[in-house]
């Protein structure tokens, strides 16, 4: 008869309720869950109605006013200060559906990992999607892994699922390096063992939970099954940075926040900024140093081991180090109003150092130019993505454009921000 708290942060979305109804409908022991909901919702949304549930005995409905919200990490931290000593918890968004059970299923993957000998460990992914419009017909019959694409020009890392091949044969939940913000089932005491960190605003919230709780002792998992399933596209529905001005601070914030607690800034950090991330730094029964082994990653230089790059299971078993590349990928935004002329037949896309020397250049031709110009109408810009291996960081790039009849014109060149 063990509790399971369950952590749903819930922003201005009209699946929640659905989602709450499919949770319990479909839970083994509906009677033994807490949850808690972080309900950010506006007074324009007549259909964001809980009344269903306000009386009832296992949900604490936190009532935040959409303009009061300070994003995900942040109501995802008041949510935990419910927790009240249940045996699992598990984390979710306000879009998901289930499947029948699923609470035995995800306490049998957890007890038979313990019996596997590992103590503490997490199943976490990013799981299949689903579709509103086409539930439950529409529902992913796929298993997904978590990895790393690249990291980004602030620091951060950025994540994304890839199609695990042969899942059907796997016969139990395979190692991952990084745990999903959407999904996680593990035992109670994480809470209080790696409480959320309430000043992450997006980026980098699920690579720094992964390190805080590997160094914590956890083990981490993916599902080798589907068992819950998650609305990825959310057409026409409000996110918290279409409300909020001061998105852009908050993300800027954060990435500050994660290059610090990764110590990925040129500066060390003074002892007064590492207090600041007291009760959401790094745990004591592993060190940093150990993930980045184990995921195969080096976050000061922002380089990623090759097998982490080719999608291998973790832990790393070639040499750590040698197998260490720089993989930069970026995306160019060159404003349509500085391309004048009608006859482009190349364009030289350069990323340099900083004494304005080549790193990497590959052109582009005129149909390629063409093709950027049509490719959205309505933006104001075209969008450049370039993706090479180098063992420096660009700190600027450049953009000379090449017409047939007036030949090069002048340079377009911009610096790279890294904060």
């Amino acid at each position: 008869m063990s509790k399971i708290f369950v952590s749903i942060a819930a922003y201005r979305d009209p699946e929640l309720l659905p989602t709450l109804r499919d949770l319990i409908n479909n839970c083994q022991e509906p009677e033994n869950l807490h949850i808690c909901v972080g309900w950010q919702h506006s007074e324009e949304d007549t259909w964001d109605n809980l009344t269903e549930f306000i009386r009832d005995d296992r949900f604490t409905i936190l009532d935040i006013h959409h303009k009061d919200s300070k994003g995900v990490c942040w109501v995802r931290n008041k949510i935990q200060d419910y927790y009240n000593g249940e045996d699992y918890y598990f984390q979710l968004d306000s879009h998901h559906r289930f499947s029948k059970n699923w609470d035995r299923t995800l306490k049998d993957y957890v007890s038979y990992l313990q019996v596997k000998g590992h103590k503490k460990p997490i199943v976490s992914a990013y799981i299949p999607g689903y579709f509103p419009e086409n539930d439950p017909e529409g529902r992913v019959q796929e298993v997904w892994g978590l990895n790393i694409m690249r990291f980004l020009p602030e620091g951060a890392v950025f994540l994304q699922p890839f199609h695990k091949d042969q899942w059907r044969e796997l016969k139990e939940p395979f190692k991952t390096r990084f745990v999903s913000g959407h999904f996680i089932f593990t035992i109670g005491k994480f809470v209080k063992e790696v409480p959320y960190d309430p000043h992450f605003y997006f980026h980098g919230e699920e690579t720094s939970l992964s390190a805080r709780a590997f160094t914590h002792g956890y083990d981490l998992f993916a599902p080798h099954r589907p068992i819950v399933w998650h609305e990825y596209t959310r057409n026409g529905k409000q996110r918290h940075w279409d409300d909020h001005e001061s998105y852009n601070n908050l993300d800027k914030a954060s990435y500050a926040r994660f290059r610090k607690l990764f110590e990925m800034d040129v500066v060390a950090c003074t002892p007064c900024q590492r207090k600041s991330l007291e009760g959401f730094g790094f745990g004591t029964e592993r060190t940093l140093e150990d993930y980045e082994k184990y995921a195969g990653l080096k976050f000061k230089t922002r380089q990623i081991h090759r097998e982490t790059l080719e999608n291998q299971l973790p832990p790393i078993i070639s040499n750590y180090e040698s197998g260490l590349a720089n993989k930069i990928k970026y995306c160019i935004n060159v404003y349509k109003g500085s391309l004048t002329e009608t006859d482009y037949d190349s364009m030289a896309v350069a990323f340099l150092d900083e004494n304005s020397q080549d790193l990497y250049r590959q052109d582009i031709t005129g149909d390629e130019i063409k093709a950027l110009m049509n490719a959205n109408p309505e933006d104001r810009f075209i969008q450049i993505w370039k993706e090479y291996e180098s063992d420096k960081q660009p700190v600027s790039w450049r953009v000379w454009p090449h017409s047939a009849s007036k030949g090069w014109m002048d340079r377009i060149e911009e610096k790279i921000s890294y904060e």
